[in-house]
């Protein structure tokens, strides 16, 4: 109800459904009855449909995603991103990226993510509807290599050798591994080492400059984006060098 006599008026029309196909026509009511304009046909705006992008540049912290908005709905998109968590089916009440408005693709960069976890992250996109999600992508991030320290043998005054068995990468690549040793328990690479390849699978290291008599800690480790994983300390102790009165040089077991 606009009011009464002639001219132009506004008529403010609420309590529709998305989604749907309306007709509207004007009309005005005098003593003699009520007479209508042509009928015209509106259609309500519905949520928009996007897709979700695949997972790629997974690190330990971070990965890259993205979206599709194929459909605004006949609306315009005000949001749209990536939500993830460690949950199925996230929404933008999680964690998320905001990467702009319109239809089409977007990249999204996901941060702040913890090693050895499983994330689930789908692609929105928010009209004055709602909020439509593609579908369900799930990754897992990177986790520290498992390593395990060979046996140490050929023991010398000086020398001696073992290695390890990278028995799984993580989920990344293992970029460095060997042995390291220490007078200490549980030597790091911060302490004696040898560099021995990449990758997972068995290694030989061969670990001189040892001091005789001497009873050290050995364990190998590997290392990946994520960080340094060490295998079993074991004690190494080295033989002792003897020199005869005629400068015979002996090792003793």
């Amino acid at each position: 109800n606009d009011g009464v006599g002639i001219g132009t008026f506004t008529s403010n029309i609420s309590g529709l459904n998305y989604g749907s196909n309306y007709h509207v026509r004007a009309y005005a009511t005098n003593s003699v009855g009520t007479a209508y304009g042509v009928d015209i046909p509106f259609s309500t705006p519905i949520y928009p449909t996007i897709t979700t992008t695949a997972i790629t540049a997974i690190t330990a912290s971070a990965a890259i995603s993205g979206g599709n908005v194929t459909s605004d709905g006949g609306d315009v998109i005000t949001s749209r991103g990536v939500c993830w968590s460690t949950s199925v089916n996230p929404t933008i009440n999680d964690f998320k990226t905001m990467d702009g408005v319109g239809i089409g693709t977007f990249t999204s960069n996901i941060s702040g993510l913890n090693y050895g976890n499983n994330y689930h992250v789908r692609a929105y996109a928010t009209n004055s509807v709602g909020t439509a999600y593609g579908v369900d992508i799930s990754f897992s991030t990177p986790n520290y290599p498992t390593i395990t320290t060979t046996a140490i043998t050929a023991i010398t005054s000086t020398t001696a050798i073992s290695g390890g068995n990278v028995t799984s990468d993580g989920g990344d690549a293992v970029t460095s591994r060997g042995v390291c040793w220490s007078t200490s328990v549980n030597p790091t690479i911060s302490d004696f080492k040898t560099t021995d390849g990449v990758g997972a699978g068995t290694f030989t290291s061969n670990i001189t400059g040892l001091l005789s008599n001497t009873s050290y800690h050995l364990r190998a480790y590997a290392s990946n984006n994520v960080g340094t994983t060490y295998g079993e300390d074991k004690v190494l102790v080295t033989s002792e060098t003897i020199t005869d009165y005629d400068g015979n040089i002996y090792n003793t077991v």
